[in-house]
């Protein structure tokens, strides 16, 4: 099992899909074809086991229609007033007897056997001794001598509880004294006591006899194409058949299902290794039972081809189907050869590339997704390498004419010590102010400071321009002290508190204030800088706000160029405002996410 879902895995997806397609496909189709055959099938034999046994049953209605004519015909032989007349009287060979008896009595057989062709002979037999032989020998009328000694006739004469009785089949009684004449026929006999008029005696016995074939002629009317129909006698023996006969193995195999009264029987069983419906019906009369073997092979062969059809077209259309998921399969991930081809270039570092959007599904989402995060992916590259430049701008402004940092200490020391020696507090503390700035601002070249060093660094800009604007200012600081210690950009303030000394409290000619304040609010940290200077109208706060101010004179930088740096660094957690009022002064508020030292 592990070996074909491993192997199941190595394959393509277009093979999995058409595989998986198939599989589903063809299983449904089995399950449902084992279905629809079963259901066929059994429909098929149970039509067949209802049609059959409607055949047989006509047929047993044909057969039952001619004994109950020879039932009938003898019943009116044995009730007739002149032959019971002539059986209870003494015939002593009169010429009126004998007139009577030729004209009258004699043409009753004679006329029924005229009007009734299927049957055989007719036997009128007489108890009376006194009617001559002569009679006998033209007429159908015998003397009952002629059977006292078949033990069949003696068995029904003494029978006192039946008038009629049925004999099975038997050869032909030949009543005729012609030695060349034999008995050929295979008969069945009907047989009715002639009860006297006088005392319900018995005076004789009408036989009638029927041939085989004759009785059973509709048997080769019957289907015997599907099957054979056969009849079989009370002991199990073949009594006729429709020139379809079966083997005495067939034969036995019969009996044995055969039920032992008189009810009809219709099953399914195995008959000479065979599956066949076998039905049985009795017949009226003769103890007689029709049977019909049909094999099952004959009802559902137009079943098994219909089968084989519906298959074949099952496979054609499963072939069909297969090439068309196969098409559609290829067609759909054709597109996402697409999305791969373009997503390989992105991993190669190649970020500007797109796929072609067309139509409308889920693979047109995956293609706008795509094109989004490539899209999304330039811009911040593109954000953070402007973002690099404006830093090493910054840096480089800043270290302007600045090659070596040692250099630079090392003369604002002289400067200093000079100062010291010619006793000028000014010159010291100036020099002193320019190197802790210059220190600051370098920082170690990092891009990061704490929000102490960024104050400090402001609080030594200030010193130095206090000494430019001989005091026309005040700076004040009000600074939290957990703020202190959280990280911030460097070199974000000392621009801004520049463009608020520049173009707030210079252009006012009069003792300004500074205030930069330090707070952090809700895991902000917060940094205003008010100034009561000029302020600013409203069309240019806009044009700073919308960045079309890029540089300010002096050695300040840019709002704009601060908010794009604090956008790569921050992203959406920094936020700016910018709050100004013409002769009142200006407030920018920085806000950005609180990052410390104890979970940097």
């Amino acid at each position: 099992m592990k070996r074909i879902t491993r192997v199941f895995h190595n394959w393509s997806v277009t093979s999995k899909f058409v595989g998986i397609f198939v599989l589903i496909l063809t299983v449904s189709s089995i399950i449902t074809g084992v279905i629809i055959y079963v259901q066929a099938y059994n429909s098929a034999i149970s039509q067949a086991r209802s049609v059959m046994e409607q055949n047989l049953l006509q047929t047993k209605t044909t057969i039952d229609e001619k004994v109950d004519m020879i039932e009938n015909i003898s019943e009116i032989i044995a009730f007739d007033s002149r032959i019971q007349t002539l059986l209870d009287s003494a015939f002593i060979n009169e010429s009126f007897q004998l007139q009577d008896y030729r004209y009258n009595v004699a043409p009753i057989v004679d006329n029924i056997m005229r009007q009734n062709t299927y049957i055989h002979s007719i036997h009128v037999y007489m108890n009376n001794p006194t009617i001559p032989e002569i009679f006998e020998l033209y007429d159908g009328f015998y003397s009952m001598d002629r059977i006292r000694g078949d033990g069949e006739y003696v068995r029904f004469m003494k029978d006192v509880q039946n008038s009629t009785d049925w004999r099975g089949l038997h050869l032909e009684n030949l009543l005729t004294t012609r030695p060349d004449v034999k008995a050929k026929a295979d008969v069945f006999s009907y047989n009715r006591k002639i009860l006297s008029g006088r005392n319900n005696e018995v005076n004789g016995l009408v036989e009638i006899e029927v041939t085989q074939s004759v009785l059973f002629q509709p048997l080769e009317d019957a289907n015997t194409e599907v099957g054979s129909v056969l009849v079989l006698d009370n002991n199990h023996k073949v009594a006729s058949n429709n020139n379809t006969p079966l083997s005495d193995a067939m034969i036995n195999e019969l009996t044995g299902v055969m039920p032992g009264d008189n009810s009809r029987l219709n099953m399914l069983a195995t008959v000479g290794g065979v599956r066949s419906i076998v039905i049985s019906v009795p017949l009226t009369g003769p103890d007689l039972r029709l049977v019909g073997v049909f094999p099952v092979s004959n009802f559902v062969d137009k079943v098994n081809q219909s089968i084989r059809t519906s298959f074949m077209v099952l496979i054609a259309a499963l072939i069909i189907l297969s090439l068309l998921v196969y098409y559609l399969t290829v067609k759909l991930l054709s597109r996402m050869k697409v999305l791969l081809k373009a997503m390989k270039q992105v991993r190669e570092g190649s970020i500007d590339v797109s796929v072609p959007v067309v139509w409308n599904d889920e693979f047109t989402q995956m293609a706008l997704s795509f094109n989004h995060m490539t899209t999304r992916i330039h811009d911040l590259v593109e954000t953070v390498y402007k973002s690099e430049l404006l830093e090493k701008d910054a840096e480089l402004k800043a270290l302007e004419s600045q090659i070596n940092p040692h250099f630079l200490y090392n003369t604002l020391a002289t400067i200093s010590w000079v100062a010291r020696k010619a006793k000028a507090p000014d010159i010291v503390k100036l020099s002193d102010s320019m190197a802790k700035f210059y220190r600051l601002v370098l920082n170690k070249g990092n891009s990061e400071t704490l929000v102490a060093n960024e104050l400090d660094m402001v609080g030594a800009y200030l010193a130095i321009q206090k000494f430019r604007f001989e005091d026309r200012f005040d700076a004040v600081f009000e600074v939290e002290e957990r703020v202190r210690n959280c990280y911030t950009l460097k070199n974000i303030l000392q621009p801004l508190v520049e463009n608020a000394l520049i173009h707030g409290i210079e252009p006012k000619r009069s003792h300004g204030t500074i205030i930069i304040k330090a707070a952090l609010e809700d895991d902000q940290v917060v940094i205003r800088i008010i100034d009561d200077g000029v302020g600013m109208p409203r069309d240019m706060i806009e044009d700073v706000i919308a960045g079309k101010v890029l540089n300010t004179r002096g050695s300040g930088f840019a709002i704009a160029n601060i908010t794009k740096r604090l956008q790569a660094f921050y992203g959406e957690s920094q936020h700016i405002e910018l709050y100004s009022r013409q002769g009142i002064g200006t407030v920018i508020t920085l806000s950005f996410a609180a990052r410390g030292m104890n979970n940097v």
